[in-house]
Protein backbone atom coordinates (compact mmCIF):
# COMPACT_ATOMS: atom_id res chain seq x y z
CA UNK A 1 0.00 0.00 0.00
CA UNK A 2 2.74 2.42 1.03
CA UNK A 3 4.50 1.29 -2.93
CA UNK A 4 1.61 2.48 -4.33
CA UNK A 5 1.20 6.11 -1.93
CA UNK A 6 4.53 7.03 -2.92
CA UNK A 7 3.95 6.09 -7.00
CA UNK A 8 1.02 8.09 -6.88
CA UNK A 9 2.95 11.21 -4.62
CA UNK A 10 5.27 11.29 -7.77
CA UNK A 11 3.04 11.04 -9.86
CA UNK A 12 1.45 13.99 -8.93
CA UNK A 13 4.63 16.10 -8.29
CA UNK A 14 5.67 14.98 -12.12
CA UNK A 15 2.55 16.76 -13.22
CA UNK A 16 3.01 19.79 -11.01
CA UNK A 17 6.19 20.33 -12.47
CA UNK A 18 4.69 20.02 -16.29
CA UNK A 19 1.60 22.40 -14.65
CA UNK A 20 4.87 24.83 -13.84
CA UNK A 21 6.52 24.80 -16.91
CA UNK A 22 3.24 24.79 -19.31
CA UNK A 23 1.44 27.90 -17.13
CA UNK A 24 5.03 30.06 -17.95
CA UNK A 25 4.67 29.30 -21.28
CA UNK A 26 0.86 30.68 -21.57
CA UNK A 27 1.94 33.63 -19.57
CA UNK A 28 4.37 34.34 -22.03
CA UNK A 29 2.78 33.68 -25.52
CA UNK A 30 2.63 37.68 -25.62
CA UNK A 31 6.29 38.32 -25.83
CA UNK A 32 8.65 38.52 -28.68
CA UNK A 33 10.92 36.50 -29.39
CA UNK A 34 9.84 34.19 -26.41
CA UNK A 35 10.74 30.13 -27.39
CA UNK A 36 8.87 27.85 -25.03
CA UNK A 37 10.16 25.05 -22.52
CA UNK A 38 9.37 21.67 -22.22
CA UNK A 39 9.97 18.66 -19.58
CA UNK A 40 10.60 15.45 -20.19
CA UNK A 41 9.85 12.87 -17.45
CA UNK A 42 12.18 9.23 -18.55
CA UNK A 43 10.81 7.59 -14.99
CA UNK A 44 10.01 8.39 -11.40
CA UNK A 45 13.46 10.08 -11.10
CA UNK A 46 14.54 11.61 -14.13
CA UNK A 47 13.90 14.68 -15.66
CA UNK A 48 14.82 16.63 -18.27
CA UNK A 49 13.75 20.45 -19.28
CA UNK A 50 14.67 21.51 -22.64
CA UNK A 51 13.33 24.72 -24.39
CA UNK A 52 12.43 25.24 -28.13
CA UNK A 53 14.41 26.91 -30.47
CA UNK A 54 11.82 26.92 -33.35
CA UNK A 55 11.06 29.85 -35.62
CA UNK A 56 8.20 32.21 -34.38
CA UNK A 57 5.79 33.73 -36.46
CA UNK A 58 6.35 37.25 -37.56
CA UNK A 59 4.76 40.11 -36.83
CA UNK A 60 4.61 43.63 -38.67
CA UNK A 61 4.33 46.21 -36.32
CA UNK A 62 5.44 49.13 -39.07
CA UNK A 63 8.10 50.66 -35.33
CA UNK A 64 11.28 51.23 -36.90
CA UNK A 65 12.37 50.31 -33.76
CA UNK A 66 11.26 46.65 -33.77
CA UNK A 67 13.73 43.92 -35.61
CA UNK A 68 12.66 40.28 -36.01
CA UNK A 69 15.07 37.67 -36.98
CA UNK A 70 14.27 34.73 -39.31
CA UNK A 71 16.78 32.02 -39.21
CA UNK A 72 19.24 30.94 -36.62
CA UNK A 73 20.77 33.50 -34.97
CA UNK A 74 20.82 35.71 -31.76
CA UNK A 75 20.72 39.26 -30.96
CA UNK A 76 24.08 40.28 -28.38
CA UNK A 77 23.38 42.05 -25.69
CA UNK A 78 25.70 43.46 -22.89
CA UNK A 79 25.47 42.85 -19.21
CA UNK A 80 27.11 43.14 -15.85
CA UNK A 81 27.61 38.64 -16.36
CA UNK A 82 28.85 38.77 -19.68
CA UNK A 83 26.84 39.02 -23.32
CA UNK A 84 23.06 37.65 -22.78
CA UNK A 85 21.58 36.90 -26.00
CA UNK A 86 18.05 37.08 -27.65
CA UNK A 87 15.59 37.10 -29.93
CA UNK A 88 13.35 39.49 -28.69
CA UNK A 89 13.38 42.59 -31.04
CA UNK A 90 11.68 45.09 -29.60
CA UNK A 91 14.54 47.70 -29.15
CA UNK A 92 14.78 51.61 -28.20
CA UNK A 93 17.22 54.41 -27.48
CA UNK A 94 18.04 55.58 -23.82
CA UNK A 95 18.86 59.08 -22.76
CA UNK A 96 22.66 58.27 -23.78
CA UNK A 97 21.18 57.24 -27.18
CA UNK A 98 22.26 53.83 -27.07
CA UNK A 99 20.64 51.32 -28.51
CA UNK A 100 18.75 49.11 -26.20
CA UNK A 101 16.20 46.63 -25.36
CA UNK A 102 13.09 46.78 -23.70
CA UNK A 103 15.02 46.22 -19.86
CA UNK A 104 17.81 48.58 -21.01
CA UNK A 105 20.67 46.41 -21.50
CA UNK A 106 22.75 47.74 -24.37
CA UNK A 107 22.57 45.81 -28.03
CA UNK A 108 25.71 45.33 -29.75
CA UNK A 109 27.42 46.03 -32.99
CA UNK A 110 30.26 45.37 -34.73
CA UNK A 111 32.22 48.10 -32.64
CA UNK A 112 30.42 47.65 -28.95
CA UNK A 113 27.32 49.46 -28.07
CA UNK A 114 25.55 51.14 -31.05
CA UNK A 115 24.82 55.34 -30.69
CA UNK A 116 21.66 56.09 -32.31
CA UNK A 117 21.33 60.04 -33.23
CA UNK A 118 18.26 59.66 -35.22
CA UNK A 119 16.13 57.24 -34.35
CA UNK A 120 13.26 58.31 -36.49
CA UNK A 121 15.04 58.01 -39.59
CA UNK A 122 16.97 54.45 -38.35
CA UNK A 123 16.72 52.02 -41.32
CA UNK A 124 18.08 48.54 -41.06
CA UNK A 125 18.50 46.07 -43.74
CA UNK A 126 18.26 42.69 -43.86
CA UNK A 127 22.02 41.77 -43.31
CA UNK A 128 21.60 44.12 -40.09
CA UNK A 129 22.96 47.12 -41.37
CA UNK A 130 22.11 50.28 -39.38
CA UNK A 131 22.06 53.45 -41.44
CA UNK A 132 21.21 57.15 -40.91
CA UNK A 133 20.06 58.11 -43.94
CA UNK A 134 22.68 56.60 -46.20
CA UNK A 135 24.91 57.44 -43.90
CA UNK A 136 26.05 53.19 -42.02
CA UNK A 137 26.11 53.71 -38.04
CA UNK A 138 27.24 49.63 -37.30
CA UNK A 139 26.18 46.88 -37.74
CA UNK A 140 23.78 44.34 -35.48
CA UNK A 141 26.14 41.67 -34.27
CA UNK A 142 23.97 39.01 -34.86
CA UNK A 143 25.28 35.53 -33.38
CA UNK A 144 24.44 31.54 -33.32
CA UNK A 145 26.09 28.52 -31.57
CA UNK A 146 27.19 25.48 -32.95
CA UNK A 147 24.51 22.65 -32.88
CA UNK A 148 26.96 20.87 -29.86
CA UNK A 149 26.29 24.06 -27.44
CA UNK A 150 23.54 23.82 -25.14
CA UNK A 151 22.10 27.50 -24.18
CA UNK A 152 20.18 27.82 -21.42
CA UNK A 153 17.41 30.35 -20.68
CA UNK A 154 17.96 32.11 -17.60
CA UNK A 155 15.06 33.99 -14.99
CA UNK A 156 14.52 36.59 -17.55
CA UNK A 157 14.69 34.36 -20.75
CA UNK A 158 17.87 35.57 -22.00
CA UNK A 159 20.14 33.00 -23.21
CA UNK A 160 23.68 31.71 -22.11
CA UNK A 161 26.25 29.15 -22.99
CA UNK A 162 26.07 26.01 -20.69
CA UNK A 163 29.14 25.45 -21.06
CA UNK A 164 31.50 27.84 -19.43
CA UNK A 165 33.57 29.22 -22.26
CA UNK A 166 31.67 28.29 -25.39
CA UNK A 167 31.87 31.07 -28.19
CA UNK A 168 29.59 32.15 -30.57
CA UNK A 169 30.07 33.00 -34.18
CA UNK A 170 28.26 34.79 -37.03
CA UNK A 171 24.72 33.81 -37.87
CA UNK A 172 24.02 32.03 -41.16
CA UNK A 173 21.30 32.63 -43.26
CA UNK A 174 19.74 34.82 -41.03
CA UNK A 175 17.80 37.64 -42.02
CA UNK A 176 16.96 40.95 -40.33
CA UNK A 177 12.84 42.61 -40.64
CA UNK A 178 13.03 45.78 -39.78
CA UNK A 179 8.83 46.88 -38.27
CA UNK A 180 8.71 43.30 -37.50
CA UNK A 181 8.39 41.05 -34.40
CA UNK A 182 8.85 37.53 -33.40
CA UNK A 183 6.27 35.93 -32.02
CA UNK A 184 6.38 32.59 -29.39
CA UNK A 185 6.65 29.93 -31.28
CA UNK A 186 4.16 28.14 -30.02
CA UNK A 187 -0.07 27.50 -30.20
CA UNK A 188 -1.22 28.97 -26.97
CA UNK A 189 -4.76 27.01 -27.50
CA UNK A 190 -2.71 23.84 -27.63
CA UNK A 191 -0.71 24.72 -24.26
CA UNK A 192 -4.30 25.16 -22.12
CA UNK A 193 -5.01 21.97 -23.98
CA UNK A 194 -1.91 20.27 -22.48
CA UNK A 195 -2.57 22.57 -19.37
CA UNK A 196 -6.12 21.12 -18.96
CA UNK A 197 -4.91 17.83 -19.49
CA UNK A 198 -2.05 17.91 -17.33
CA UNK A 199 -4.15 19.06 -14.22
CA UNK A 200 -6.74 16.06 -14.58
CA UNK A 201 -3.65 14.21 -13.85
CA UNK A 202 -2.73 15.98 -11.40
CA UNK A 203 -6.08 15.78 -10.19
CA UNK A 204 -6.33 11.89 -10.50
CA UNK A 205 -3.07 11.10 -9.03
CA UNK A 206 -4.52 13.12 -5.73
CA UNK A 207 -7.20 10.96 -5.46
CA UNK A 208 -5.43 7.86 -5.74
CA UNK A 209 -3.44 9.29 -2.87
CA UNK A 210 -6.84 10.01 -0.82
CA UNK A 211 -7.93 6.19 -1.80
CA UNK A 212 -4.59 4.54 -0.40
CA UNK A 213 -4.43 6.60 2.80
CA UNK A 214 -8.22 6.11 3.30
CA UNK A 215 -7.63 2.07 2.69
CA UNK A 216 -4.84 2.08 4.61
CA UNK A 217 -6.34 3.94 7.10
CA UNK A 218 -9.55 1.55 7.67
CA UNK A 219 -6.98 -1.50 7.83
CA UNK A 220 -5.44 0.40 10.73
CA UNK A 221 -8.71 0.55 12.09
CA UNK A 222 -9.71 -2.64 11.90
CA UNK A 223 -6.30 -3.95 13.06
CA UNK A 224 -7.01 -2.01 16.22
CA UNK A 225 -10.52 -3.14 17.26
CA UNK A 226 -10.41 -6.87 16.39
Amino acid sequence: MKLGTYAAALGSIEQQKRLDVIANNIANASTPGFKKDNIHFSNFLGEVSYTSMDQGPLRQTDNNMDVALYGNGFLNLQSGQGSYYTRAGNLTVNSDKILVNQDGLPVLGKHGPIKIDNPSTLRIDETGQLFDGNKQIDALDIVQFSPDVVLRKNQNGYFQPASEGAQPSQAQNCTVRQGSLEGANFEPVEEMVKMVETTRNFEAYQKTMQTFDRDLDGQIISRLTA
